[in-house]
């Protein structure tokens, strides 16, 4: 699960009682999640980013300065600490792999042998008249002969997390 940097509740105008309730919730909210089990989120720190959640009202032009600021902040913060390199490189290898895995999955679906046993494997192992790991097994095969998908090596380098071997 990914926690938000920066909360803004916009329209806080429309209904000033319900935007602070908002933003004590989600304060509330991101404190229980980002800092359970992390001494180093003490908010003491300046050297550590914390979640913040903001009102603001765009159509009136109202703490549009102190978004600003905030992400200003954050930013020079990250950039700092090597934080900000370090997420821009996890999403480069993270978009990486969702391409890989997009361009293996259509290459997959658009192969003729596939797309003949696909509806027949699909019914059978919904059915319950075959196991799902088998089904996969022989439509890799009938893509790819000799690939197992059930013999995948442990997780290396670069791999996406919950991966095996770039198989994920």
């Amino acid at each position: 699960m990914e926690l938000a940097d920066l909360v803004v509740i916009n329209k806080a105008d429309l209904d000033a009682d319900a935007a602070t309730r908002a933003q004590a919730q989600i304060t509330s909210a991101l404190r229980l999640f980002g800092q359970h089990g992390r001494p180093d989120h003490a908010h003491h720190n300046t050297q550590v980013w914390h979640p913040q959640v903001m009102q603001l009202s765009a159509l009136l032009g109202q703490g549009l300065d102190r978004f600003w600021e905030a992400v200003s902040r954050f930013r020079a913060l990250q950039d700092a600490t090597g934080q900000r390199a370090e997420r821009r490189r996890q999403q480069a290898l993270a978009w990486m792999w969702e391409r890989i895995d997009a361009g293996l999955k259509y290459a997959f679906r658009h192969n003729p042998q596939v797309r003949r046993m696909l509806p027949d494997v699909v019914a059978d192992v919904a059915n319950g008249r075959l196991p799902a790991s088998i089904g996969a097994r022989h439509l890799l095969d009938a893509w790819h002969p000799g690939l197992d998908a059930g013999a995948a090596p442990a997780q290396q380098q670069g791999d996406p997390p919950g991966s095996k071997s770039g198989t994920s």
